[in-house]
C-alpha cells in the first residue's frame, strides 16, 4: 500500500514548528528536509532543531555536502530512517552500516540528472530509495515526469526497495507515480499550502488505496 507522507523544508525554527504542528494530527509518517546551504543553493534549520519524539516516525532527508559530519548527531536523534544523496561526497557503503548499526534504515536519494545505473551497486546496501522528481531545496516546484522510469529499473535491482518519489506531488502527478509503482508520495506544498491541509492528505490517500 502507497503511504503519503508529508514533508517539512523550513529554514527557521518557527516555519519548522508551524509546518510540524500542521500535519501532526493526520499524519501518520514524517519527511523533514536538512541542508547545509551549500549542497543546495537553500539553508534549512539545523540538526539540533529537528525533533524526533517517540511514536513519531520520521524520515530524515539529508541534503548536505557532507553527510559523514552529520553522522553521529543524526544517530542521537533516532529517525526511522536516513536519506543520504548519491551525489554528496564520503563514502556511501559506510555510512549506510552505520546507520543500520545504529538501528536506522538506511536510504539514497538521486537526483534527476543520476541514472539508475550509476547507483545499481548501492541498490542492496539501503531500505529505501527517494527518487527525486522535483527542484531540491524548494517547496513546489515543475515534476519531472521522465523520472518516474527509475522506478521500476530500481525494483528491477532489488525487489525488496522501498521507493518514493518527491518533487512536484499533487493530486494529478500523484497518480502518475502511483501508477508508477512507487511505495510512498513525499509530498510539501500541496499539503501545506492547501486551506485544509489533512483534506489534501486524505486526497492523495485516496489515490493510493491507503485508509482514510
Amino acid at each position: 500500500m502507497v503511504k503519503v507522507v508529508p514533508t517539512i523544508l523550513a529554514a527557521t525554527i518557527d516555519d519548522y514548528e508551524t509546518r510540524l504542528k500542521r500535519v501532526q494530527p493526520f499524519a501518520r509518517r514524517i519527511h523533514i528536509d536538512i541542508s547545509d546551504g551549500k549542497f543546495t543553493d537553500t539553508a534549512t534549520i539545523g540538526l539540533g532543531q529537528v525533533e524526533c519524539d517517540d511514536g513519531m516516525v520520521v524520515d530524515l532527508h539529508l541534503m548536505v555536502s557532507d553527510p559523514e559530519r552529520a553522522i553521529e548527531a543524526v544517530v542521537e536523534l533516532k529517525p526511522s530512517l536516513v536519506i543520504i544523496h548519491f551525489e554528496a561526497d564520503g563514502e556511501h557503503d559506510e555510512l549506510f552500516e552505520a546507520l543500520h548499526e545504529a538501528g536506522i534504515k538506511a536510504g539514497l536519494a538521486i537526483l534527476p540528472e543520476t541514472s539508475v545505473d550509476e547507483v545499481a551497486e548501492l541498490l542492496g546496501s539501503v531500505d529505501h530509495l527517494l527518487v527525486f522528481t522535483g527542484t531540491l531545496g524548494h517547496n513546489g516546484g515543475q515534476f519531472k515526469q521522465n523520472c518516474l522510469a527509475k522506478v521500476a529499473q530500481a525494483q528491477a535491482i532489488n525487489p525488496d526497495l522501498e521507493i518514493a518519489v518527491d518533487g512536484g506531488i499533487d493530486d494529478t502527478t500523484g497518480e502518475k507515480a502511483v501508477a508508477a509503482g512507487v511505495d510512498v508520495l513525499d509530498c510539501g506544498s500541496f499539503i501545506h499550502n492547501a486551506a485544509d491541509p489533512e483534506a489534501a492528505y486524505h486526497k492523495l490517500e485516496a489515490l493510493t488505496g491507503a485508509p482514510a
